[in-house]
């Protein structure tokens, strides 16, 4: 009789994990449909990339349009769907399909640490049900790409720790090294995750299940590789007039922000959840992460109630993702704080941008995605607590379905013109 019940709960588990795929991936699919690509983060100038590549078979001259300077691997992807299909609308449909490899391969980070089915499946739920990740979908943007090569670039740190064998261990170096240097032509922003690589081979020498000859040899090979093949990349990006690297938006051009610029709250009172990117770092992290506070894709409506809850799961989230990220390091400290190290990369480099005020785009999360890996980790691990297992689903389940609702792009908004 337990083994009946137990079998009908995975079969309804089954049933629901189908059913959010299927609803998830629509919405990615109705949303590129519907959405006008001009709009979102610099828009006509991503279709302007993928449009030359297309009909000129080679990279447009730097500095002549606004993201010329980006690296050409998701604009010559762009490109070539372009040819095969002969319109551009193909190319939209390019990060539908991102957004799920990013989970698919989170998901197997999350098997490797964390071994409990239901624990894994949290983590890829809570991917699904963020609102951040859930905006690019429509778009034409290199970001989301960008994000996937963190991703991958983490989870071979984590295979490369948990390496037995030299033959393991050389796996996932080439796992490790492939995924950078494809970061690198997709976004030079795939240099945030170096700290978290460091902390990788540092464990892999700590540990001593490697040779410590091999892990050298290795990694200096790897270190060149890397090198070699990014450096083009690099130097034509340092190069173009108007690159927007970190680097040149804080020092050129900037005033510092004023202090209260790092505290402000008075856009909670106003319920203002799509200004506050010009005025409040804490308005504009949160909202670019619970809600589309930059109203990429939804209509601009200073309050709104779908958004509003959206906004507030945000409170109870973070502070469980924070509390399963210590649960972690307290029950594998290896994977913790490899998680905990990329989760403080990402946000100190989110500090580090918006060091001066004034810039759209440093006061959204964007460029610091991959923070999504260790916020679905702690979710993941806090959701061993059987309790906070059923509190975790309700809470997602809720993220979830407002989410689909609030994103689903309705003919008649701006974005669709």
């Amino acid at each position: 009789m337990i083994d009946i019940i137990k079998k009908r709960i995975n079969l309804i588990l089954v049933a629901i994990s189908l059913l959010i795929v299927i609803t998830s991936f629509t919405l990615g699919i109705h949303n590129a449909t519907l959405y006008n690509p001009k709009h979102g983060f610099d828009g006509e100038a991503h279709v302007y990339y993928i449009k030359y590549l297309q009909k000129n078979k080679k990279l447009p001259p730097t500095g002549y349009e606004g993201e010329v300077h980006q690296s050409p691997l998701y604009y010559a992807i762009g490109a070539m769907l372009m040819n095969l299909s002969g319109t551009w609308k193909t190319a939209q449909y390019i990060n539908t399909f991102i957004f799920y490899l990013i989970v698919g391969i989170s998901g197997l980070a999350f098997k490797k640490v964390l071994k409990d089915k239901h624990q894994v499946l949290i983590g890829m739920f809570s991917l699904l049900a963020l609102p951040m990740l859930n905006i690019f979908p429509a778009m034409i943007s290199n970001e989301l790409f960008n994000t996937f090569w963190i991703i991958s670039s983490a989870t071979a740190c984590i295979y490369l720790i948990s390496a037995k064998n030299n033959r393991q261990f050389v796996i996932s170096l080439i796992w490790l090294t492939g995924s950078v240097i494809f970061g690198f032509w997709t976004k030079v922003t795939i240099f945030l995750i170096l700290p978290t690589v460091i902390c990788a081979i540092l464990t892999v020498i700590f540990l001593k299940k490697i040779k410590l000859k091999n892990i050298i040899i290795g990694s200096i090979f790897a270190f060149f590789i890397i090198v070699g093949l990014a450096f083009p990349i690099i130097m034509r990006s340092q190069t173009t007039p108007n690159a927007s690297n970190m680097v040149k938006m804080v020092v050129r051009n900037y005033t510092f922000a004023k202090p209260d610029f790092y505290y402000r709250l008075d856009w909670i009172p106003k319920v203002d959840m799509y200004n506050t990117q010009y005025y409040s770092l804490l308005g504009a992290a949160w909202n670019s992460y619970w809600t589309d506070g930059h109203n990429a894709i939804t209509p601009f409506i200073k309050f709104h109630k779908k958004s509003f809850i959206l906004w507030l799961l945000g409170f109870i989230l973070l502070p469980l993702s924070i509390f399963g990220l210590r649960k972690l390091w307290s029950d594998n400290k290896v994977y913790g704080i490899l998680m905990i190290i990329m989760g403080i990369t990402m946000f100190g480099a989110y500090i580090f941008m918006n060091l001066g005020a004034g810039h759209y785009s440093a006061a959204r999360l964007t460029y610091e995605m991959g923070i999504v890996l260790p916020y679905a980790f702690g979710l993941a691990s806090a959701s061993q607590n059987k309790k906070l297992k059923v509190f975790l689903l309700i809470l997602l389940s809720i993220q979830f379905i407002v989410m689909v609702s609030f994103f689903w792009i309705l003919p008649w908004w701006h974005v669709t013109k």
